[in-house]
């Protein structure tokens, strides 16, 4: 039996609606919803992370590692419970992560990727390290090495550590998440996002003067 349920998080001064499923029709329902053109034109940056709570042994004692996949544009955020199995991993989410005109942002997601495609078959066209290209954009090696926070406040002045929750207990793996452990990930991957549109904001196109 499939599970979604919807939470609003307060966030900025925004309410971040944030969807968590494991149900087909629901992600499609959501992935469609990104699909709106940004106002200048340039790539749709997408905040992206995944959690690994749970592990599970085949009869061949191969480890097999679930996912909870979280997306965020800014508006409304997605987490998705993946199945063990990549043959059940909706279509509409492997065309998603493929589209040229949408870059993927977060941090820490190298190991990431590499494990989604050998335990799901999940690969992203446009995958971008955050802290790698704020360091480089903006000439201060040392943001290579920051976290979500450091970066957030060093690239877009925003300071979101107040909505964190003050105490959480990472388990990931139970199937029904609370509301707390949810905020968490909705922190992070709605910061990806900001600090990602920031960076890759294409520059304006300068005035030619008029004679």
């Amino acid at each position: 039996m499939g599970y979604t349920e919807v939470k609003f998080i307060e966030l900025n001064g925004l309410e971040i609606k944030t969807t968590l499923t494991d149900e087909e029709k629901s992600i499609d329902d959501h992935i469609s919803s990104f699909f709106t053109p940004t106002d200048d034109y340039g790539t749709k940056v997408i905040g992206f992370d995944v959690e690994w709570p749970v592990e599970y042994k085949d009869s061949t004692d191969y480890l097999f590692k679930r996912a909870n996949f979280q997306l965020c544009d800014g508006n409304s955020c997605l987490i998705i419970c993946l199945p063990f199995s990549s043959d059940v991993v909706p279509k509409s989410l492997h065309n998603f992560l493929r589209m040229p005109n949408y870059t993927f942002v977060g941090i820490g997601i190298k190991d990431n990727l590499a494990f989604l495609e050998k335990e799901h078959g999940i690969v992203f066209r446009n995958a971008v390290e955050l802290g790698p290209l704020a360091a480089s954009l903006m000439k201060m090696p040392h943001l290579r090495y920051c976290g979500v926070d450091e970066l957030a406040f060093e690239v877009c002045k925003l300071d979101l550590r107040k909505y964190r929750p003050s105490r959480l207990a990472f388990n990931w793996g139970k199937y029904y998440i609370n509301k707390e452990l949810v905020k968490h990930a909705t922190v992070n991957v709605y910061s990806y996002h900001k600090i990602g549109s920031a960076l890759l904001r294409p520059a304006p196109v300068p005035q030619m003067p008029c004679y």
